[in-house]
């Protein structure tokens, strides 16, 4: 009986084999040489359900008789007899046996465990239909296309970018051309097709498609027909793109030419496999042990670490084809590339890094997250990938700290951004750590950084590049109290304020020590013109020399004062040749002091961030209104620095305020350039001025002191335009004792010196008006002046006297106004008041391209300002000074011209705070301080002014320029450029006192 059923077995066996091979993954027939190879793997499907395992070893009759043909002993039932449970008679049939598969058919059954009775009584009915549906031949050829319909799918395997579902999509799209329609899948789906294209390293269909992609190497790919599917796998994501187009071209055969596709069969002959092997380095080991055998050790947890490790990962991969598992440290217990994240305060390096060999192991230590992968990376790629060497080695105790790492951030230093916690302390300490190292300190983006009142005293030195990645800073100056004053008297009431007023927040200071002379000092006199200091400092520094018995700048006017000490900066070299762009200005009898401020060669930039401006907010202080100045600014004084991208807003403004020295203040510093910042004018306050009367307080946002070689560029105001769409008349700059300012390309209510300035230029500028005191050359060029209310183009200022020694070039003036019909061009009042030196008007004056232009405006819907050009029949005239002409009857520059008709009430008293004294009783204060006359006969002229020599006139139409008619300007010579004669040509303007050009 038993060997009936065995020979009724066999031939069932070959029917099944052949209905099998036919039909599977759609081809047509059997691969000749392997007809049943895929067979064999059909009782393997019974362990995937366990629970269906008893059925079959309940019936071992049915079983083992499939089994006994396999052994070519039909008739031995041992198998049965010793293990009727065991299944590995249906494993060794596929292995060794191709005609051992039929009699596995009933191993179907467990599947459906309750078919299990059917499935042994009844072979012929289900086996058939089932096995060619379950596993298909291994290896062999696959089709693709029958016919011009496709039977197969793409998969694609998750962990990719989306270049890779781009590229299968393009695919299916240039299929679809060709009226192929092809479906897609991702690794992640429960649907399983039996023929499908598999792209990438897909998990989810079996062992037999998940091979290690990186034996083939970042640049390596395969193409596999296997299993009844095709692998397409790559070592790289860049490789696999490349598969796919290989794939394209060369199974698919899909060209530029290519019309239509109607059969597609993949070959075992097509398959491609492309190994990488051109890698520079040969072997790599560590104390004499390969890096084939290590792991990388690092914390999942810590972000910084496992990044170092991919890092290192991925480097090694690229370039030597080494791929190390990356383990947790308790994991690792071998040898190991072991990455440790520290506190920078417990680093094993004072530098912050380092990497040795202990006992065969890699082992890192750094103290900064966001630099861990960068220095151990650069290990790896100078001392290891683009070695010289094949085959590098290091042996135990080898040590690694060649690094520059330089960003550190202020979240590592405790710093939370959430915008409430005070954040002063940690980022001042973030750094200090950089100033001693020399880190660029980076802010988080998106973070909010709180100061309020607690800082005391302290200040955040910066002495390093710095990035503020657009991040938020709140100087919250609300609860910080001002020194007390009293109301009635409006004198202090000896109360200290908080300490913080005058304290700057964040100060960019020098790294060097300056040096003060008062006693000991290495010059005892200095000339203008001199071409050298005197001494060599050693090196490139800014001198500022102080003759204390001269006094310049003797403010006149409501905020009247005694002036300064005459002094002035000048930049020198290592053996005191001074600079020519800051001459000496001021000749020195004696010198009574001497500041030495060296120079940083260096220069750092502080950044507000690279794509989004840092938005400082100031809540505004609550102080009484007194000449009390807050700090809690930015302050630069150190040469070289680049201060960018900012945005400062101004919040809180009440009814009494006081002012502020400015918000970036600029002190004692060199080659300074402020770019591209958004600022504010804070709100004008008044108080009781020295001279008597209500006067208004600074609004300064920019400011600058004994400096050289600024420049502000690119800055905008914020509050440019009143509710009215009228400018503010606020003051934006102001400075003292500066030389080479320079505005390029802004938009802000004015530009002012104090104190004067040597050399000034606006190039492509907008502002309300310009002031300026000092000597040089003035220089403007494309500059806009909205005329009203002041109606002046460049004024200057007469509480100093009006003065500027030097020319006046202007290229390119435009002055609008909107209701004023009286211009002037240049602003200067003659004054009975001694200043402390001899007064000018420009010597030379080059005007090319003024002129006037009516405006008006509206404000939209949305609040913006706009405006337009009103056509005017007649143009007003322009004055060249405009309250000289005032007086006609008076020789301004003659030091003995009768003043009488234009006397002054400013009586300066000697018993000053500046100590002058008249212990003579002539009515001159002590020669020995400044010889300043104490003006008793006031109808004297204590302000003779040495006026103007010539001026130049170009392309200037339907401009009328008016001159004054004075007995100091009848000598002053006026050239008028004709082109005709291509060149300037003099102009007699005395009779009509004017030049008139048509339009």
């Amino acid at each position: 009986m038993m060997k009936k059923i065995i020979a009724l077995l066999l031939a069932l066996m070959l029917i099944f084999s052949l209905t099998a091979a036919l039909s599977a993954c759609g081809e047509d027939e059997p691969v000749a040489d392997e007809p049943t190879t895929d067979e064999p793997e059909i009782p393997e499907e019974a362990p995937e359900n366990p629970e269906d395992s008893p059925p079959t070893t309940e019936e071992p009759t049915t079983e083992e008789p499939t089994e006994e043909p396999t052994v070519e002993e039909p008739t031995v039932e041992e198998p049965t007899a010793e293990d009727p449970t065991t299944e590995e008679p249906t494993e060794e049939p596929t292995a060794e046996e191709p005609t051992t598969e039929e009699p596995e058919i009933p191993e179907e059954a467990p599947e459906n465990p309750e078919d299990s009775p059917s499935t042994t009584e009844e072979p012929t009915t289900e086996e058939p239909t089932e096995e060619p549906t379950v596993e298909k031949p291994i290896n062999s050829d696959v089709v693709l296309i029958k016919d011009g319909k496709a039977g197969f799918k793409f998969v694609i395997a998750s962990g990719y970018t989306s270049d890779v579902t781009r590229a299968a999509d393009t695919l299916i799209s240039d299929l679809a051309k060709l009226g192929v329609t092809v479906e897609k899948d991702f690794d992640s789906a429960d649907t399983v097709s039996d023929c499908e294209v598999l792209i990438g390293a897909v998990k989810t269909r079996g062992e037999a498609y998940a091979e290690d992609y990186h034996v083939y190497g970042y640049k390596g790919y395969a193409i596999k027909a296997i299993d009844g599917k095709v692998l397409i796998i790559a070592g790289s994501e860049e490789s696999l793109l490349e598969a796919i187009e290989q794939f394209k071209k060369e199974i698919l055969g899909i060209t530029k030419k290519t019309k239509v596709l109607t059969d597609v069969t993949m070959t075992l002959e097509q398959n491609i496999e492309v190994i990488q092997n051109d890698y520079s380095i040969e072997s790599i080991s560590f104390a004499g042990n390969d890096i084939k055998d290590y792991v990388i050790a690092a914390r999942e947890s810590v972000s910084a670490e496992i990044g170092a490790a991919r890092d290192v990962q991925d480097v090694l991969y690229k370039k030597a084809g080494i791929w190390l598992e990356i383990v947790e440290p308790e994991a690792a217990e071998g040898l190991k590339i072991a990455l440790n994240l520290s506190n920078a305060k417990e680093c094993k390096s004072t530098k912050g890094f380092i990497l040795e060999i202990i006992d065969g192991s890699l082992l890192v230590d750094c103290g900064f997250a966001n630099k861990i992968s960068e220095a151990t990376l650069a290990f790896f790629m100078t001392e290891i990938t683009n070695s010289k060497d094949k085959n590098p080695s290091f042996v135990n105790g080898y040590k690694y700290e060649k690094v520059d790492y330089k960003n550190i951030y202020y979240k590592d230093y405790g710093a939370k951004g959430d915008g409430y916690t005070n954040d002063f302390f940690a980022i001042m300490k973030c750094h200090e750590e950089a100033n001693l190292y020399g880190h660029t300190v980076n802010a988080e983006a998106g973070a909010t950084y709180y100061f309020g009142k607690g800082s005391g005293y302290s200040t955040i030195t910066v002495q390093t590049d710095t990035n503020w990645n657009g991040c938020e800073f709140i100087f919250d100056d609300s609860q910080i109290k001002a020194p007390a004053y009293d109301a009635d008297t409006g004198l202090p009431t000896g109360e200290p304020g908080d300490p913080e007023y005058y304290t700057s927040i964040f100060s960019i200071a020098n790294s060097k020590q300056t040096v003060y002379y008062n006693v000991e000092i290495p010059i005892s006199s200095l000339y203008e013109g001199a071409t050298n200091i005197g001494f060599a400092p050693g090196y490139e520094a800014l001198i500022i020399p102080y003759n204390s018995n001269v006094y310049h700048f003797i403010r006149y006017g409501g905020n009247k004062d005694n002036g300064s000490a005459q002094h002035e900066v000048i930049h020198v070299d290592a053996e005191g040749n001074i600079d020519p762009e800051t001459p000496v200005q001021w000749s020195y009898s004696a010198i009574t002091s001497l500041t030495v401020i060296p120079a940083e060669e260096d220069p750092i930039t502080i950044n507000g961030g690279d794509t989004k401006r840092a938005h400082i907010t100031t809540d505004f202080n609550n102080a009484p209104s007194y000449y009390t100045y807050y700090n809690r600014n930015i302050s630069i004084t150190r040469s070289n620095v680049t201060l960018k991208n900012i945005t400062h807003e101004i919040i809180n403004e009440g009814e009494t305020g006081a002012p502020y020295i400015s918000f970036i203040s600029i002190t004692d510093a060199n080659n300074i350039v402020i770019d591209n910042c958004e600022l504010q004018c804070p709100k004008i306050y008044y108080t009781e001025g020295s001279g008597g009367g209500k006067v208004s307080m600074g609004s300064y946002e920019l400011g600058a002191a004994t400096s050289t070689n600024i420049t502000w560029q690119n800055c905008t105001q914020s509050n440019l335009y009143k509710e009215d769409g009228s400018m503010q008349t606020n003051g934006m700059v102001g400075t003292n004792y500066c030389k080479n300012i320079t505005y390029i390309n802004m938009e802000i209510c004015s530009f002012d010196a104090h104190c004067g300035t040597y050399n000034a230029t606006l190039i492509d500028s907008t502002c309300e008006h310009i002031n300026f005191i000092g000597e040089g050359t003035i220089y403007l060029e494309n500059v806009t002046i909205l005329a009203n209310p002041a109606g002046s183009g460049l004024v200057l200022r007469s509480d100093y006297g009006s003065t500027w020694q030097g020319d006046l070039i202007i290229k390119g003036l435009n002055m609008k106004y909107y209701t004023r019909n009286d211009f002037t061009l240049i602003d200067a009042r003659w004054t009975n008041h001694f200043f402390g030196y001899q007064t000018y008007l420009p010597t030379n004056i080059w005007l090319e391209n003024v002129r006037i232009t009516k405006i008006d405006w509206e404000i939209d819907d949305q609040g913006n300002r706009i405006e337009w050009e009103v056509p005017v029949e007649q143009m007003y005239p322009l004055k060249l000074y405009s309250h000289l002409h005032d007086y006609t009857a008076l020789d301004i520059s003659n030091p003995n011209a009768d003043c009488t008709t234009y006397p002054t009430d400013d009586i300066i008293s000697c018993q000053c705070d500046s100590g002058f004294n008249d212990t003579t009783g002539d009515g001159i204060c002590d020669n020995a301080k400044c010889g300043m006359p104490k003006v008793a006969d006031y109808t004297r002229n204590m302000n003779p002014f040495i006026t103007t020599k010539k001026l130049y006139i170009k392309d200037c139409p339907g401009l009328t320029l008016k001159l004054p008619k004075i007995p100091a300007f009848k000598l002053m010579e006026v050239f008028v450029y004709s082109e005709e004669a291509e060149d300037y040509v003099g102009f007699d303007w005395w009779d009509s006192g004017e030049v008139s050009f048509p339009k």
